[in-house]
């Protein structure tokens, strides 16, 4: 989107040399690159060619978790540089960012000059600053109408004093290339800015029209991530039906969505990977359409006309199609969009009246290849336009707290939003500034470091199930009112957060099970931030200071556990389901023979025949005897048959050894009924009749089956 270059203060940086930035025209081989990251400097990295892309959805392949990393712009904007990388780079690498998955660094508007190099100039701009197009007799344009020919040729460049060449292995490189080339050394990705128009956000020439020279060359510099933005800039349109369009850009501008342009790019990009047997480079729009699209001039072949995503999705009066919200067809062309303006240090641009509301409204969009951008973080950043509170007093620059940062993060992180950050990744003696006679750092804080850190919300955004989070709820009344967010997770537990959007009071915010959809007896909890563990059988809550979050991961207890009755020296009376309550016995009571089966009968509390203790084996199994004392009946123990359908009995001999005399015996969470397992075959101990003394056999386990499950008695 188009922002405005941040007012970069002058820069009085600790002095530097080259050499010990890792900056020095050096010998760094690219058999050095290879064996570090698999990937040379210019010829490419070898690995499966890929396909075309044909305009269908992105596979999960490209993404399939969303993106983590650091760009420029918050911080540095235009006036980034090459050391300034390279020192984000090594801070990222050495501080244990690149290892919690921020693996990717991005140069963002401004890393090239103003003109192509088939030309000698700066673009030719016309009064409302966007590229002067010209007819075909050489004549300047409006362009309004569709028409107009972009007079540029050639490459980009880098900007030589910003970016400037360096010596590969004895070969010059440009300055980002050989940013790529540094990053893969570091076992990180590397990625780098254009936009779909004429020019970019801060001027510098655009892609549109360039597509195939732009693609070949970033993938010629081992570009890996392409943030890629939208900025027309233009007169007023005035469609034939007398309504003002507003800007919505000029020439091809008004004539291709935004959607085909992206798409443009894409296949730009695969074909270029293609030729040089490289990967594919992921691609991230980081613009809304800003306009609405001039409906009279989109071209008819435009594939957002066809495209089923976006059909479905409707066009409104006097738009276009392809420029509905990319949360609607983002994943169609890109492995993540923008889904909301710009965001800067206030978490009220990611909190409900911001952009959490209108990413809640796109979850169709959010799978393994496809990410909505709730844009760059703000966690931990430090104002760079002064010194917030002596020499800058603009709110708007105030920076989070980490309390802030902490709900950032773990807002991104619900609604499986890519994590990359704004904030200046480097020491605090790279990062000096002065200003009015003072002298700061904007370097990260180690209290913001280890939040951006926390594996456990990592964990929660880069879930591979690429589900995002729902409102619990209805909708919050007012901008300063909790808010409750769920998300399912692969391995089939729960994220729940609990945000506080009142910046000035604290509020205890609580849920429910039931609230949450949430059927199971009860789950244990742990607190992402706190690392806090407890268990939750009705009602989750906490006291949530001003503009802070609780987040919590939830996981199912188990439905069964070892019984309680397992080695605590009692004898019990067991009563199958569905027999009234009748007991397991010794048919026939204590004075029948060895080997006597079992079955069911009327439940007597003194009754020794139907009394049985339950006692652990060495190897986790279980053993169960009869309470009998005859001359015919002494302790039998409980005995399976060899299949479906035998009958169960017990006998005086004791054989340590036999799986026919082992069982696992596990009680239901929610009911305490037991499900008593036969080791040798795998069946369930079954009272498939009513009746009294009828039959008690192994059988296949059941879980409706009301004679597989026993209660207590005694």
């Amino acid at each position: 989107m188009r922002r405005p270059a941040p007012r970069l203060l002058p820069r009085t940086l600790l002095a530097l040399t080259l050499a010990a930035s890792g900056l020095a025209a050096t010998a760094l081989g690219p058999a050095a690159a290879t064996a570090a990251t698999g990937r040379a400097p210019s010829a490419g990295q070898a690995g499966p060619t890929s396909p075309e892309a044909t305009g269908t959805a992105q596979d999960g392949g490209l993404a399939p978790t969303p993106p983590m990393g650091w760009n420029s712009w918050n911080t540095l904007g235009t006036g980034v540089t090459q050391e300034e990388v390279v020192q984000t780079i090594d801070f990222m690498s050495s501080r244990g960012l690149v290892a919690a998955g921020y693996d990717t660094v991005t140069v963002d508007d401004g890393w090239s000059v103003g003109h192509r190099d088939g030309q000698s100039t700066d673009l030719v701009k016309n009064s409302y600053g966007a590229m002067q197009l010209y007819d075909a007799a050489g004549n300047p344009v409006s362009g309004t109408d569709g028409t107009g020919s972009d007079p540029t040729t050639g490459h980009l460049v880098p900007h030589p004093d910003r970016f400037p060449s360096r010596v590969v292995d004895g070969r010059t490189v440009n300055g980002i290339e050989y940013l790529s080339w540094y990053a893969h050394r570091k076992g990180m990705k590397f990625g780098l800015y254009a936009t779909t128009t004429y020019t970019t956000c801060q001027g510098r020439p655009g892609s549109l029209g360039h597509e195939s020279v732009d693609a070949a060359d970033f993938v010629a510099w081992g570009v890996d991530f392409v943030k890629y933005d939208d900025c027309p800039y233009g007169p007023p349109v005035l469609g034939p039906d007398g309504h003002n369009y507003g800007t919505q850009g000029q020439g091809r501008e008004l004539t291709r969505s935004i959607y085909a342009r992206v798409q443009d790019f894409r296949r730009a990009l695969d074909a270029a990977s293609a030729a040089r047997n490289s990967p594919r480079v992921t691609l991230s729009v980081s613009a809304q359409p800003v306009h609405t699209g001039v409906p009279h001039l989109l071209a008819g072949d435009d594939p957002a006309r066809t495209d089923p995503v976006v059909v479905a999705a409707g066009t409104p009066a006097r738009e276009a199609p392809g420029y509905a919200p990319t949360g609607v067809w983002c994943g169609q062309v890109a492995s993540l969009c923008r889904i909301g303006g710009d965001r800067g240090p206030d978490l009220e641009g990611v909190l409900y009246n911001g952009q959490l509301r209108t990413s809640l409204g796109y979850p169709g969009n959010v799978r393994p290849g496809s990410w909505n951008d709730m844009d760059m973080m703000f966690a931990g950043w430090q104002d760079p336009y002064g010194l917030y509170g002596v020499t800058d007093h603009c709110t708007c620059h105030k920076p989070m707290t980490d309390t802030e940062s902490r709900s950032e993060m773990a807002i991104l992180a619900m609604m499986a939003s890519p994590l990359i950050s704004g904030t200046d990744l480097r020491t605090a003696a790279d990062s000096v500034r002065t200003d009015e006679g003072y002298t700061w750092s904007t370097g990260i804080s180690d209290s913001a470091l280890a939040i951006y850190k926390n594996a456990d919300v990592i964990a929660v955004d880069q879930d591979r199930l690429g589900k995002p989070a729902t409102l619990v709820g209805a909708p919050p009344t007012s901008s300063t009112a909790p808010l409750v967010l769920k998300r399912p997770l692969a391995d089939g537990d729960t994220a729940v957060l609990l945000v506080n959007q009142d910046p000035a009071g604290s509020r205890t915010i609580s849920t429910t099970l039931a609230e949450l959809g949430l059927t199971g007896p009860g789950y244990t909890s742990k607190e992402l931030w706190t690392g806090a563990t407890g268990t939750v059988t009705g009602a989750l809550g906490a006291q949530v200071a001003p503009h802070g979050v609780a987040m919590y991961r939830l996981k199912a207890l188990p439905t069964t556990v070892p019984a309680a009755v397992i080695g605590d020296g009692r004898y019990h009376g067991i009563s199958a389901g569905g027999t009234g309550g009748q007991a397991l016995e010794v048919r026939g009571t204590c004075s029948s023979p060895d080997g006597s089966t079992v079955g069911v009968n009327t439940w007597w509390s003194w009754h020794t025949s139907e009394q049985w203790m339950f006692s652990p084996n060495p190897d986790g199994t279980v053993h169960i005897t009869d309470n009998c004392r005859t001359d015919t009946q002494v302790h039998g123990t409980l005995t399976g048959g060899n299949g479906p359908g035998w009958a169960v009995w017990v006998l005086n001999r004791h054989d340590p050894a036999s799986p026919h005399q082992k069982w696992r015996v596990v009680q239901d969470t929610a009911t305490g009924a037991l499900t008593i397992t036969n080791v040798a075959t795998g069946l369930a101990l079954n009272a498939p009749q009513a009746a009294p003394t009828s039959t008690v056999v192994i059988s296949p386990p059941d879980p409706a089956a009301a004679g597989q499950a026993w209660t207590l008695l005694s």
